[in-house]
């Protein structure tokens, strides 16, 4: 069960991030689009260098098939929220991207709550590894376009990556499921940070983003040296 403390203290932790940074409305606060650049940074780092990499390991070993559900997380993605925007009036869009936004942050989390468990099984530096793009992607990502009034409702999104680690702790998950997860997240998160998470236009900081790729780039290779 030591494994296992690793990757609930994670999620304990991503979980409280998710709670009060929706609580105090970071998206509004100055310095919002740095931290942004950076968290873009860190995510396609992270990424390109370590998690496509060791999914396609995988995916070699298991079955080539595995690699269709990357493009399957970013064409649902892409799908629904095109969806959203061409068959609604402007007056519904807020709304209808919220709901959107809290039911991809929910399921996602689960996903990456069994990401965490995966990872963390393998090392230590494994388990860190995959930590901080999370806590960053929750960081920037998972703030709603409108603050959650209902205080259940913010407890039970934030405790999404946590029921992800107990789903992983407690169920027997095939290999091949787990990676098709992987994958799925994979695709998603691409998503997410090319459309969403780099800055569009004269909005962001290059200098921030090229920031959080030199040092996720500098930790990644480090723990490559330390591994070796």
């Amino acid at each position: 069960m030591k494994i296992y403390v690793l990757p609930l203290i994670f999620s304990i932790v991503i979980g409280l991030t998710y709670y009060y940074v929706n609580k105090l409305k970071i998206k509004n606060r100055p310095g919002h689009e740095k931290l942004l650049s950076i968290a873009a940074g860190v995510s396609v780092t992270y990424i390109l260098l370590e998690l496509f990499p060791s999914f396609t390991e995988v995916a070699f070993i298991i079955n080539r098939y595995l690699f269709i559900t990357i493009l399957l997380g970013f064409v649902i993605h892409h799908l629904i929220e095109k969806e959203i925007y061409q068959h609604n009036q402007r007056n519904e869009l807020v709304k209808l991207l919220t709901i959107e936004e809290n039911v991809f942050s929910f399921s996602y989390h689960i996903i990456l709550g069994i990401i965490l468990v995966v990872f963390s099984r393998q090392s230590f530096i494994q388990g860190i590894l995959a930590f901080i793009p999370i806590l960053t992607f929750t960081l920037v990502s998972t703030i709603p376009l409108r603050a959650h009034n209902s205080k259940p409702k913010a407890i039970a999104l934030a405790s999404s990556t946590l029921i992800g680690v107990i789903l992983a702790i407690t169920l027997k998950i095939p290999l091949w499921f787990e990676f098709s997860l992987i994958g799925t997240a994979i695709g998603i998160l691409l998503y997410a940070v090319i459309r969403h998470h780099i800055p569009f236009g004269r909005k962001g900081n290059v200098s921030y983003f090229v920031l959080g790729t030199l040092l996720y780039t500098a930790f990644i290779v480090l723990t490559w040296h330390l591994s070796s």
